[in-house]
This record gives structure tokens, sequence and C-alpha cells, in this order.
């Protein structure tokens, strides 16, 4: 599944299912799970939380492990039932005491470097949104050039926050000038943008549904790193032409 961040607590979360489907109304119970785990992390800087669901077809039996990051410190929980739901509710609960007892005494000078982080990150200041009427008209039209053109003013904008984003997953970061680049997650940027723009909200200002792209890019290329790359190469090839 794809991951997402709840913004109001800076929780990343990433639910994983293996072998078995899980249901709408099963997701949303779990939501309310994952919200404890949010109110919990809501004054650190950043966290994230990885929850695996197997299902093992021979024992009829469901395995819930989930991996939350904090700072300084990775907490790990697990539990296994014949229902799904008994298992998640268990690997939640050991998940929340450790999590509690961790709050209750944590790595202070790890949670300070991450809160320098944080605050570099909210440094990067937003450009000022544009006439968006040029840039409409391109998407409109299918000339990524045009809409290429139009945006760039928020490329070193981008530049720096999809390097921040990175900054955030350790897992990614070791990756970056190997099998995903860079350059190739600011494109898919500009990609996912070029496709969404005319469905987008007018509601928030440009820059922050741009922001919004960050993750989905960031996802897509962990996912398909070489999808990532040709798509990135044909819209350079697209741009330059």
């Amino acid at each position: 599944m794809i991951p997402s961040t709840d913004q109001r607590t800076n929780l990343h979360v990433e639910l994983n299912a293996r072998d078995c489907a899980i249901p709408e109304d099963e997701l949303a119970h779990m939501q309310k799970r994952l919200q404890d785990v949010g109110d919990l992390v809501r004054d650190l800087p950043a966290s994230q939380l990885r929850v695996n669901v197997i299902h093992h077809p021979r024992t009829q039996s469901y395995h819930v492990e989930a991996k939350l990051k904090v700072p300084g410190e990775t907490l790990l929980s697990g539990d296994r039932n014949t229902y799904l739901d008994s298992a998640f509710q268990g690997c939640m609960d050991r998940l929340l005491t450790e999590l509690k007892e961790y709050r209750d005494n944590p790595d202070r000078a790890t949670v300070e470097r991450a809160e320098a982080r944080a605050t570099l990150d909210r440094q990067i200041v937003m450009p000022a949104d544009p006439d968006a009427g040029p840039i409409a008209a391109a998407a409109q039209e299918g000339d990524y050039k045009a809409f290429r053109t139009a945006m760039a003013g928020y490329e070193e904008w981008i530049r720096k926050r999809v390097g921040r984003w990175v900054q955030r997953h350790p897992e990614v970061e070791e990756r970056i000038g190997g099998d995903i680049l860079i350059g190739d997650l600011i494109e898919e940027v500009y990609l996912l943008a070029f496709e969404n723009f005319t469905k987008r909200s007018t509601d928030i200002r440009l820059s922050e549904w741009l922001d919004k792209l960050l993750e989905p890019a960031l996802a897509e290329a962990v996912k398909q790193p070489d999808v990532v790359r040709q798509e990135a190469s044909m819209a350079r090839t697209l741009r330059d032409s």
C-alpha cells in the first residue's frame, strides 16, 4: 500500500498486506488505532511506522508485525491470531505499551538532533504562487514542455524538498545514486503534477498541493525504480525538445 503521512502528527505510516486483502471496514477500524500511535508521537519531530499483515494459509492464521522508528530507537511488536482484527489489536496494544515507555524515557540528545532537522524542513520557504492560467492551459493541452517552463520557479524548491524527504528515509537514502536518482524523483513530482493539475483542489496554495505530491513520487520510485527512471528520461526528452 502507498505510504501516507499524517501532517498533524508527523507520523509516516506504511501498511502492507501479504497473501491477503484487508477489507475496507477493517482498514477504517485499523485507522483508529493508528491514530492512537499518532497521538503519542505528536510531540516528536518525525516518526515512521511500518505494519505488515501476513496471512498463513496452512494454519489459517494472521501474523501482524509493527516496526516504529522514533528518534534514537526502533520499537517492535507483533501478534498472531486466527482473526485479523485480534492479531492487529494485540500488535497495537504491545506497540503502544512500548511507545509509552519510550515517551517517558526518551533519548534527549537524539530527539534534539531530530528537532534540528525538522527546523531545516520548515526553513525551506515555499515560492510565491505564479499565475496558474498558463500552467493549467499547458496541462489541458498535454504540452509537457510548456508546463515545465511555466513551473520553472519551483525547480530549486522541489529539489530541496525532495532532498529533505530522502533524508527522512534512510532505506531510500542508501539507494540514491544506485537505482534511485534525485533527478528522477524531481521529474516524477512534475509528472504527477502534470497528470493531475486539472483535477487539483484550488482550496490550497499551489505550492502546498505540490508538497503533497512528494510522498507518492517517493513511493513510486521505491516500488518501481526502473519505471520511474524510464518515465523521467522520456519527460526530459520532451522538456528539452
